[in-house]
């Protein structure tokens, strides 16, 4: 096997389409005949934005290399247009702008709904680039390249319903580690779907039909009721691990669901006060009094509460001032490359600042540089996961993490 096969197994790529947006005719053929020969990936190629379009409307591509100063239609405007396509590319924007530019355009590119952006600077440099691909892998939760690197499964609302009612859902835990003691603190519970035929499933293919079908609690129980009985496992043998878990804050307005989380406690012969509710921000219910009512009733049953990608969402400084939070955790989008980015380590520090100030613990996620952990410590953030720490695994792996033993 020679160096480009061993190359194309690893990135598990190698079925890969790639489409080439590249108005400079010498560098458009240069970067092709570089990626088809050092990552084996198939590559077609259009000269501006238009043209791509008109490919995309033929074929589906894994992953859209494009650059951003183009005539006819410049970069910003097609990444806003592939945000607009059902089943959304993996993106790479190869320029010369700016960084500062760039980092716009993939904000930008995140608020419309790409999950996998990356900016790598011209000239190509093919190691970069094989930086990048290794890292859509890794940002997938866990999952293999092959499955992250394919367009949406077309899963059905009674397919979900079925792998509910067969008990098809698990827990993955990512580990919280003290960056101090560099202990595990916690764990994160994340849904994943062990499907008999498609095989392990991310919670973006399900997540959606299961809030709209209203069959969260169901999910929530199977879940709760899995890593609480761990939990317990893992407190007889000497690790008292905090778990968290992500509660939309829709079912805030649900009045039965304090009662419904204690029973699931209760149950597992668990106790509230170890379990970190997280409320994303990023959804909110139609009436704030819906938001506080629920929210003191969970704090009064005795759950802890996180205030989910702080930052990001609605109305960061009300949420904060208006109910007792325990935690704030710091979204990804501040902290991965923070360490060379100005307005990242100012959110950072103010963020901190403001949650010491108010006596809540910080947790920062998305950690997967070194640096940026390097950053984290100086800036006084004690507790962080991410993929450089521990990317999310099965109980299993986990406990073979903390115990030593398979």
């Amino acid at each position: 096997m020679n160096h480009n096969e061993a190359l194309s197994l690893n990135l598990g790529v190698g079925a890969c389409s790639v489409l080439l947006v590249e108005d400079h005719a010498f560098q458009r053929e240069y970067v092709a005949q570089q990626l088809r020969a050092n990552v084996g990936v198939c590559v077609d190629c259009a000269a501006n934005g238009l043209e791509a379009l008109q490919l995309l409307k033929r074929k589906y591509y894994n992953l859209v290399v494009c650059d951003l100063a183009m005539p006819i239609m410049d970069g910003v405007i097609f990444i806003k247009r592939l945000c607009e396509l059902k089943d959304k590319p993996h993106i790479i924007v190869l320029s010369a702008q700016s960084e500062s530019i760039i980092q716009l355009v993939q904000k930008l590119a995140i608020s419309l709904g790409i999950q996998y952006f990356c900016a790598l600077t011209k000239p190509l440099v093919m190691a970069e680039f094989i930086e990048a691909m290794q890292a859509f892998d890794q940002q997938h939760n866990g999952i293999a390249a092959v499955e992250c690197l394919r367009p949406t499964l077309n899963i059905n609302s009674e397919e979900i319903l079925e792998g509910l009612i067969r008990k098809q859902f698990a827990p993955w835990y990512q580990p919280q580690y003290d960056l101090d003691t560099g202990r595990i603190v916690g764990v994160e519970v994340l849904a994943r779907w062990n499907h008999p035929v498609r095989g392990l499933l991310p919670p973006s293919i399900f997540m959606d039909t299961i809030i709209k079908s209203n069959w969260t609690h169901h999910l929530n129980s199977m879940l709760l009721d899995s890593a609480l009985h761990a939990q317990s496992v893992w407190r007889k043998r000497g690790q008292d691990l905090t778990i968290s878990f992500n509660i939309p804050v829709s079912l805030l307005a649900e009045e039965s669901l304090p009662e419904r989380l204690l029973n699931i406690v209760d149950d597992c012969g668990g106790d509230p006060t170890t379990l970190m509710l997280e409320l994303t921000e990023t959804t909110v219910t139609d009436h704030f009094s819906e938001y506080l009512a629920g929210a003191a009733r969970l704090k009064l049953q005795g759950f802890k509460l996180s205030i989910d990608d702080y930052g990001t969402g609605y109305s960061s400084l009300l949420n904060l001032m208006s109910v007792p939070f325990d935690e704030i955790k710091l979204d990804r989008v501040f902290v991965h490359g923070a360490h060379k980015n100005l307005a990242a380590q100012a959110a950072l520090e103010s963020s901190m600042s403001l949650a010491h100030r108010l006596n809540m613990k910080v947790i920062a996620e998305g950690v997967e540089d070194p640096e940026d952990l390097n950053l984290l410590r100086r800036l006084g953030c004690h507790t962080a996961q991410g993929f450089l720490l521990g990317k999310p695994m099965t109980e299993s792996a986990l406990e073979e993490l903390l115990f030593g033993f398979k």
